[in-house]
């Protein structure tokens, strides 16, 4: 009777102990394991770890591995779907996309799927994980395009993973969000332009996109995806945010009045950046189609 009570116990208590001879022999008086299972999946059980309070948990955290490569050719017949999501940059960037792929003669579909004031953080507000995996099951991207960030500057509000801002485990909280996404993408094989947010010209939000840049970056690399840092390309010459770059020997405007988001000129050459490093990346997306991107 003793035995059967430490069998039913606790199964991490047994294999720390050196007990596991005595949990397969009395493996069939746990009533919640099935004593059908076979052997290799009892060992599985019985040697997993015990999820972390936390959900830090390797079962809970998976290896990350995107594809470098799409799996098809793409054609005028067959174009490259690009999805773009995230916040209302996003929106800009998609759009801006559009209009220069199709000036480029690229064979891509662009869709626009981003959501105005969303973000990563706040997700009782709009669950941007549980949207894209539903994106990408119904959609089949072969390419998604992710800005994230300017509306996350407060608490990560997930009933199993919390942090108030500017708390220790805010970034920690913050990387299980992105990676939550990123996860959604390998597992859909699905190759992944992950945009480092320009500088703001708002005091609290120029820090914080200081914060979570090297978070963005730290996880796309980890997991095999483009970074595309915004700030070399739309910042000073410090990184710093500025209302106007100089293009071709001219100064051009392109952020607009509130600090945030950018005029089209703007759009437009983040987009081009886009454009560009998928390019490169794609022989298949070189100019010489005649197919249009088109907004779905």
């Amino acid at each position: 009777m003793q035995i059967l009570i430490l069998l039913c116990f606790s199964r991490s208590m047994l294999v720390r102990t050196g007990l596991l001879f005595l949990a397969l022999a009395g493996f069939a008086a746990c009533g919640n394991i099935n004593s059908s299972a076979r052997a290799q999946d009892v060992g599985a059980y019985l040697t997993m770890e015990p999820p972390h309070a936390d959900n830090t948990s390797p079962f809970a955290q998976p290896v990350l591995s995107l594809p470098q490569q799409s799996s098809r050719r793409f054609t005028p017949e067959m174009p490259a779907r690009i999805m773009v999501i995230g916040d209302s940059l996003s929106q800009g960037f998609a759009d801006a996309m559009i209009q220069r792929s199709t000036e480029r003669g690229m064979p891509v579909v662009v869709q626009n799927r981003g959501r105005v004031s969303t973000g990563l953080a706040r997700s009782d507000f709009h669950d941007w994980p549980a949207d894209f995996a539903t994106l990408a099951a119904s959609e089949q991207p072969d390419i998604v395009v992710a800005h994230f960030g300017a509306n996350d500057m407060q608490g990560v509000m997930r009933r199993e993973n919390r942090a108030s801002y500017d708390s220790d485990d805010w970034p920690k909280a913050y990387r299980t969000e992105i990676r939550r996404i990123l996860s959604t993408a390998a597992q859909q094989r699905i190759v992944v332009v992950w945009l480092g947010p320009a500088p703001d010209g708002n005091t609290g939000l120029g820090r914080h996109m200081t914060v979570i840049n090297p978070l963005f970056e730290a996880e796309a690399r980890d997991a095999g995806a483009i970074f595309l840092p915004l700030g070399r390309l739309t910042g000073g010459t410090d990184g710093g945010f500025v209302r106007a770059i100089t293009l071709d020997g001219r100064e051009v405007t392109i952020r607009t009045s509130d600090g945030s988001h950018f005029n089209m000129m703007g759009y437009k050459l983040v987009a081009d950046h886009i454009l560009d490093a998928l390019q490169a990346r794609f022989p298949d997306l070189q100019p010489g189609g005649d197919e249009l991107a088109v907004l779905q």
